[in-house]
């Protein structure tokens, strides 16, 4: 079929003619190109392998087709093509013209990338924000950002400035959380520069050399490449959240670095909601524990008020049954049997004493059961509590 190829071979896009059997009858300089930078035959199958005949018979059959096809030939297989065949030729021959989209496709792969992050970013600030326990947000904040990023080796610092201390309530290394505990006092290191800087900072390679240049402490294991962005919360930065690699050198880059960013604002919201529950929870365990030393202490001075004024009317008549005695076993002319009765009565008054004396003591007051369905004080217990307890308060 005689065709006139001067426009053709002007075109920047690949045009070709494809016989009914599928070989190359015309291809422009474009497609030349392109086969000879694959290292392909020269056939629409060279390039795009197997799927290339589907397309061309559906062009037999309907008269035009259109495709989708990546590069099956060459190390490049990122790239691809869209075909447009046409037909119509008596001797059934095809023309195709291949249009590169692989500018496109991988925009478009980007786009999907970033969706997909946003969708992930959405979700764990949801998630984050269900969890007022440290310990468990701190797993969720780490198992959240794996969704987006390696996260075999991270860790989450927090700045106690109470204590001058930073604490880490999660450290990952080799995707296994570790147990030991990892507090330190507030220095020179890596995680203080960033708390200080409050900027995000990335490292790669020779990370020992960049610490040093930058004056930072190194402590602990070094890594080949390092991500940490500050955990801010009403502009005051309270953490870090980094994440390490020691064998890949330059493993992080500022994409990453952005996309860590958001999940550690994310997470400062979070943290900043966990450390204020927690202080409530602890205002509230201590408003409790001194409501019930003050309705103990009421109760004990119940007791004790009870107490004396059963001293004092015990004590009145029990001094003169004791003193009677006493007289009664000066004389001697009485006779052994009433002598015995009255030496244990004298006993039995001073056991009283004795016991009343000891009750003035009463400084906590316990109870025990009472026939009758009822409680009354237990005076022995109470009394040996008293006297077994400490002089001094244990320290803190």
């Amino acid at each position: 079929m005689p065709v006139d190829v001067t426009l053709l071979e002007r075109l920047p896009e690949p045009v070709l003619l494809v016989s009914p059997a599928g070989d190359t009858l015309y291809g422009n300089a474009a497609f030349h190109r392109l086969v000879s930078q694959i290292g392909v035959p020269s056939r629409l199958a060279g390039l795009f392998g197997p799927p290339a005949q589907v397309v061309l018979a559906e062009a037999r059959r309907n008269g035009s087709a259109r495709a989708f096809l990546p590069l099956a030939g060459g190390s490049d297989s990122a790239r691809g093509y869209r075909l447009e065949v046409h037909g119509g030729s008596e001797d059934g021959t095809l023309a195709v013209l291949l249009i590169d989209l692989s500018e496109e496709v991988a925009w478009r792969h980007q786009l999907f990338l970033r969706n997909s992050e946003l969708t992930v970013l959405n979700d764990i600030g949801t998630a984050l924000t269900a969890t007022l326990e440290m310990d468990a947000l701190a797993r969720r904040i780490w198992e959240q950002t794996g969704r987006i990023m390696d996260h075999a080796n991270f860790f989450i610092a927090l700045h106690e400035r109470e204590t001058g201390r930073v604490t880490f309530p999660i450290w990952v290394e080799d995707g296994t959380i570790e147990d030991t505990d990892r507090s330190r006092p507030f220095g020179q290191g890596l995680t203080e520069h960033i708390l200080m800087s409050r900027q995000p900072l990335l490292l790669s390679g020779d990370v020992s050399a960049q610490l040093d240049q930058m004056g930072i402490e190194r402590i602990g294991r070094t890594c080949v490449s390092f991500i940490g962005v500050p955990i801010l919360a009403d502009g005051t930065a309270m953490g870090v959240m980094a994440l390490q690699d020691y064998t890949t050198p330059s493993r992080y880059g500022r994409h990453e670095m952005g996309v860590l960013s958001i999940v550690a604002n994310q997470a400062g919201a979070a943290i900043r909601n966990a450390q204020l529950f927690e202080s409530a929870r602890r205002a509230y365990r201590e408003l409790s524990q001194a409501q019930n030393q003050l309705l103990e202490s009421e109760r004990l001075r119940g007791v004790t008020e009870t107490v004396g004024a059963l001293n004092h009317e015990v004590n009145n008549p029990l001094a003169t049954i004791v003193g009677s005695a006493q007289l009664l076993l000066r004389r001697t002319d009485l006779e052994p049997d009433l002598r015995q009765k009255v030496e244990r009565m004298l006993e039995a008054g001073r056991r009283i004493q004795q016991v009343t004396g000891r009750m003035a003591t009463l400084i906590q007051a316990t109870s025990r059961p009472y026939p009758g369905h009822t409680q009354i004080i237990d005076l022995r217990g109470s009394i040996a509590k008293s006297e077994h307890r400490p002089s001094q308060e244990p320290a803190a």
